[in-house]
């Protein structure tokens, strides 16, 4: 049983950390809270190109790996879900980072002291791969959810951005988890 589970708003609190950094180094407000991922919706830049330099070059470090856990231990309740998992059971942490979000994404699971079996970088394209390889898909990512294969399951932590899609489970944390095998059967 392979369960993957997806960093970026499950663990790690990306959007609002984006607010901050982005607000700390163009010196203005965000045109309103950062609250989806569709990120050129709250800033001033001009396309993909300069908000990808500003995420991957100019601050990566600021953004990625100094951003804080979702909720509070969040981490420390995958790693007790980890230690107490069945035998046959694998658990993988997935983002979409690119280039020096990739280390700095490294530096925060390291911070937290998250222990799993594997960690996996994809692409939207590499989505239905990540599928394949998964019973068990823990996500807010809209691209994952709506790639979901009907054999497989699926837990969605709800963010104001995927209210309306369809899952086998909705929690507002991870920490709601008593256990993988009990989620599996979801």
């Amino acid at each position: 049983m392979i369960i993957s589970v997806s960093i970026n708003e499950v663990l790690r609190g990306i959007l609002s950390r984006f607010e901050e950094i982005y607000e700390k180094y163009e010196g203005k407000k965000v045109k309103s809270p950062v609250t989806t991922p569709n990120l050129l919706e709250h800033v001033d830049f001009k396309d993909e190109d300069e908000l990808f330099q500003f995420l991957y070059s100019d601050a990566p470090m600021e953004i990625f790996g100094q951003a804080k856990e979702c909720t509070n231990n969040v981490i420390s309740h995958l790693v007790d879900l980890y230690k107490d998992r069945p035998d046959g059971y694998t658990l993988r942490v997935v983002s979409d980072d690119v280039g020096r979000g990739k280390s700095a994404t490294l530096w925060f699971l390291a911070k937290y002291g998250l222990v799993c079996d594997e960690i996996i970088f994809y692409t939207n394209s590499t989505i239905p791969t990540l599928w394949e390889d998964t019973d068990l898909f823990i996500t807010t990512d809209v691209e994952i959810i709506n790639n979901k294969p009907t054999d497989k399951k699926l837990i969605i932590v709800d963010k104001i951005y995927n209210k309306t899609e369809d899952s086998n489970l909705r929690i507002d944390s991870i920490k709601e988890l008593t256990s993988f095998e009990n989620a599996c059967k979801k």
